[in-house]
């Protein structure tokens, strides 16, 4: 058997099994025994013509401002990591802590959490091993921060915040006002769910240097004609968009399968053929929340099927209050929150099948896998206990 296959199966300490289940009842409410496999059809995305929209101002705005490799900005961290800070609890787990500042910041909430080795085969990106952790700015409006982190030397991470922006014109742009629950690296494209709509899309080869600013307060272009955001020394365009027809809602959970869906996270599945991402939903206090599969082209960074995108396979699962979940070949693991000051729940199963659950820390949000290392990594949202870490497998 393939190594990483047989490495993935160990995640569940020998209790996996390839079985089927097909979802009879239509009702979201009623959440079954275990993982199940429900119809995708209702489910599928189009672009809607946003990347024919942005195009042309992202290119527009290329020359108005410094287009950066990202080379040259992975290696322009301008914050220290620091090693665990805390008992993981976890035999052999690794990561690492950011600064105190952002440790303990009660304005900025981390999030999503996506590595090279999502966005490409080799496992790193313009000759880097890097990592990015999407924030969203809690109390005020400067919309999503996502943290780039060097990890080529996973001793010594350095990382710097760069800003989330949306193109309103070839001359302008703005913060972008989501939640940012999930990320995911493909290729050029970070993926960026969007809880009702769907997932946005930014591109890697547009990163706009922008100037300073003391006050923290300047966005887009200034009456000066110079280009800031937020005091950021980067800013991230988006570049399109890829949205469901409706509006999803998950507090209360809907009460049908086809209702529209949340996109509460997602993570990337390289062992699926073909590659893809999957996305899931959080539904508090309540199971029954639903995973649904988007292939993607490997060669493009893009989901599969151009304008419109159609779902691959789509699941219900019986856990409650999910933050994070992501697979690798017949393998599912998900994260539970259970508040501030309660250890999580990292659970692995398969479709079918009775799962397995160990705790992890307190508040784990979004999942990505890195099956080179077989590592599952995720990272804690609240003030005073945001380690970023990876949990090996069969831990």
């Amino acid at each position: 058997m393939h190594r990483r296959r047989m490495a993935v199966r160990a995640l569940l300490g020998g209790v996996l099994a390839t079985g089927l289940v097909l979802a009879a009842a239509p009702a979201a409410a009623a959440p079954p025994e275990n993982l199940t496999e429900v119809d995708a059809g209702p489910y599928s995305l189009a672009d809607n013509g946003s990347f024919d929209t942005l195009e042309p101002w992202v290119s527009s705005l290329d020359g108005k401002l410094p287009v950066t490799p990202f080379a040259d900005v992975v290696a322009d961290g301008n914050r220290e990591a620091r090693e665990l800070c805390q008992d993981t609890g976890i035999d052999g787990a690794t990561g690492f802590c950011w600064n105190e500042g952002d440790e303990n910041t009660a304005d900025w909430y981390p999030q999503g959490l996506t590595g090279s080795w999502d966005a490409t085969e080799s496992g790193s990106y313009e000759g880097h091993r890097a990592m990015f952790a999407s924030w969203y700015n809690k109390t005020g409006d400067k919309g999503v921060r996502v943290s780039l982190v060097n990890y080529d030397d996973p001793a010594n991470p350095t990382y710097r915040h760069i800003l989330l922006v949306e193109p309103t014109s070839g001359e302008d742009f703005k913060q972008v006002d989501v939640h940012a629950g999930g990320i995911a690296w493909v290729g050029n494209h970070l993926y960026v769910v969007d809880t009702s709509k769907g997932v946005r899309v930014f591109d890697l080869r547009h990163l706009w240097k922008t100037e300073p600013d003391e006050t923290g307060s300047k966005i887009g272009k200034g009456d000066d004609g110079k280009y800031y955001a937020y005091n950021y020394g980067y800013a991230l365009p988006q570049v399109g968009a890829y949205s469901q027809e409706g509006s999803g809602d998950c507090d209360p959970p809907p009460d049908q399968l086809n209702d529209p869906l949340c996109f509460s996270y997602v993570g990337v599945d390289r062992g699926s053929s073909p590659p893809s991402l999957l996305t899931g939903e959080y539904y508090n206090g309540a199971g029954g929340a639903r995973l649904v599969r988007w292939p993607f082209d490997p060669s493009t960074g893009l989901l599969e099927g151009g304008s419109s995108v159609a779902a691959s396979k789509a699941y219900q699962s019986p856990y409650q209050n999910m933050q994070g979940a992501v697979s690798y070949e017949d393998t599912f693991l998900m994260t539970r929150s259970r508040g501030a000051d309660t250890r999580g729940l990292l659970y692995r199963t398969t479709v079918g099948e009775a799962g397995s659950e160990s705790t992890i820390p307190a508040g784990p949000e979004d999942l990505s896998y890195q099956a080179a290392e077989q590592r599952a990594w995720t990272l804690g949202e609240h003030p005073g206990n945001r380690p970023v870490f990876s949990i090996p497998d069969g831990s």
